[in-house]
């Protein structure tokens, strides 16, 4: 009989702790849509990956930019004008600008118009743990539980002005049984087995939070936000031929980096036409970058390539 009390009440001990893990939330992206004033003008905003000062454990995981993902992908479900920059396409300029990983407020303006976004979101994990609640035992079995702690910090920045227009924060706290992802390395963020975990709901919370305050922002600032121009097309001309490459007369200066690509392009006139066409002649990758001068080698064609024609990247 003994046995059997007990036995009940580890199974409802478990059930209580198992039952924990899958709470109803209380906030969804439904919840998100009725906050602040509608916009009346599309803004395209970009989220720079956060910086990352929580939990040492996770150091290695890359924390910072899997919450922007999430981010990025919160803002993307809520629709309406608010418009975001495609991942793939922030990390490649990040990439040509030389600013992955210490990207801050004093390059918004580059940013901005390489980018063609009118808002940047810089931001901070402060918080990300994951600990024990401790447990209890029955007849030698134990059930231990966790608890999980995520916050987050932010602002937005005019990305033309660089004016720091608002800032705001998200946080979160879930505590549950101990069937939990301890080992992040290459854990997807919005995976079920990442989400359905104590610091995984932390996680949804905290970002919920988090957007929620951060399209208040940007509405309540549209007034403020100044409109970004799409980026001009780079152009310059080869003004001398090396053995398998050229030399360009555009460099640093206007905004040529290593490893950007460029085609390669000669003009011909054509009777009839005020402008020459564009007949397409190869591809080169820049290698070394002067202030006022870049020198590319051939990925693709360069046969019948001449001092004269020109180089173009969108």
């Amino acid at each position: 009989m003994l046995f059997r009390k007990n036995s009940i009440l580890l199974c409802a001990i478990i059930t209580g702790l198992l039952i924990a893990v899958f709470p109803s939330r209380s906030m969804n992206v439904n919840s998100l849509h009725g906050a602040g004033a509608q916009l009346d003008r599309p803004v395209t905003v970009a989220v720079i990956p956060l910086e990352y000062r929580g939990d040492r454990r996770w150091a290695t995981v890359d924390v910072g930019d899997k919450m922007s993902a999430l981010i990025t992908n919160r803002l993307v479900e809520m629709g309406g004008n608010i418009r975001v920059v495609e991942r793939e396409h922030l990390r490649s300029v990040l990439a040509e600008q030389d600013l992955v990983g210490r990207v801050d407020p004093s390059h918004a303006a580059q940013l901005g118009r390489l980018l063609g976004a009118e808002v940047l979101v810089f931001g901070t994990v402060t918080q990300f743990e994951l600990s024990s609640t401790g447990g209890v035992r029955v007849r030698g079995i134990g059930v231990g539980g966790t608890r999980g702690r995520v916050g987050l910090t932010g602002r937005i920045v005019d990305s033309t002005t660089g004016v720091i227009l608002g800032s705001l924060e998200g946080g979160g706290r879930s505590t549950g049984a101990s069937i939990e992802v301890r080992d992040l390395q290459g854990v997807d963020f919005t995976a079920s087995e990442f989400m359905e975990s104590a610091l995984g709901r932390a996680t949804d919370e905290a970002i919920t939070e988090a957007t929620q305050k951060l399209r208040v922002l940007i509405e309540d600032n549209a007034d403020k936000i100044t409109t970004v121009e799409a980026p001009e097309p780079l152009t310059g001309t080869i003004i001398a031929l090396i053995d398998g490459g050229v030399v360009i007369d555009i460099g640093e200066e206007d905004g040529v980096r290593r490893d950007q690509y460029f085609e390669v392009s000669r003009l011909q006139y054509v009777e009839g036409l005020a402008e020459p066409v564009r007949i397409p002649a190869g591809e080169i990758r820049i290698i070394s970058v002067e202030r006022e001068a870049a020198v590319g080698i051939f990925e693709r064609g360069g046969d019948d390539i001449e001092v004269g024609d020109v180089v173009s990247k969108e």
